[in-house]
């Protein structure tokens, strides 16, 4: 799809991403603004089966201060049965950090399953002042996993299995290394898609579930067209039926299925399109 060279902006970048990390200027100067923000709006919490699970979140300041900041959590029920998950009633950044973390649980009690079920949680806007706000709002998902018994970590080389273009590519062959993401059942690594027409990486993150695995959440690749705004070409996972499966005793190979353009961006549909993680 030569053509595709007369549609697509060059090198389009658009800022917004998954994942927000804070990114400190002089964060010591009490002049400076402040941006809060937890660092995705989307965590998954992997409940193993018949028993326990755990997820990390983590709250982020560009400042700092010589006290304690608390800020409330509220939860937004969803789908998920509240019997399923506990959440903590604040989140703290210490007094000289950057940093605060909370550690949210979830139990099978019979509840869990490999359907993926969520709920929400937000700080309020009382809690806040005059500071910029990045996610304020995140939403968990809940879901039943086995034990990995294998480590799913390191260099691999990543390659491009299936797309809806040939130009451009969603990415080269790359190598890349896969570390554990917010919970142990969770993959991360970085990587620049459509190389050629977006100029830096995201983060794409793989949730492990009993037998199958899948996208953790939609990436938003940069890709767009000169005149469709800001609608950008997006990565998102597949349905149910549609997971790639894994062997949990070996690593060597991971096979990804994802929705490619779920957004419908530039007047095209979305594809089921894939990648191949091979261990180096």
């Amino acid at each position: 799809m030569k053509n595709l060279l007369k549609i697509f902006c060059l090198a389009a970048i658009v800022a917004s991403c998954d994942d927000v990390e804070p990114t400190v200027f002089n964060g010591e100067d009490p002049s400076n603004a402040t941006l809060l923000s937890f660092s995705s709006d989307v965590y998954s919490l992997p409940v193993e089966r018949d028993a326990n699970g755990i997820t990390t979140i983590t709250f982020t300041s560009s400042t700092l201060s010589s006290s304690d900041r608390v800020f409330n959590i509220e939860v937004i029920a969803g789908t998920a049965n509240a019997a399923t998950y506990n959440v903590p009633a604040s989140v703290t950044i210490p007094a000289g950090g950057y940093v605060g973390t909370m550690d949210i649980t979830g139990q099978d009690n019979n509840l869990v399953d490999e359907e993926i079920k969520d709920f929400t949680i937000r700080i309020p806007d009382s809690n806040f002042g005059n500071e910029s706000l990045g996610f304020t709002e995140a939403q968990i998902r809940v879901y039943e996993v086995c034990p990995l018994l294998s480590e799913f970590t390191g260099s691999y080389t990543a390659s491009a299995t299936e797309s809806m273009f040939t130009d451009p590519v969603i990415f080269d062959d790359s190598n890349v290394t896969l570390s554990v993401g917010a919970n142990a059942y969770e993959r991360v690594f970085d990587i620049n898609p459509y190389p050629g027409y977006v100029g830096s990486s995201r983060t794409v993150k793989i949730n492990f579930q009993c037998d199958y695995l899948n996208l953790g959440g939609t990436v938003r690749t940069g890709l767009r067209c000169t005149d469709d705004g800001d609608n950008q070409f997006t990565w998102g996972p597949v349905d149910t039926g549609d997971r790639a499966p894994y062997n949990t005793e070996d690593d060597s190979v991971i096979n990804v299925n994802f929705i490619e353009n779920t957004t419908g961006a530039c007047g095209y549909g979305s594809n089921q399109s894939s990648f191949t993680l091979t261990k180096n």
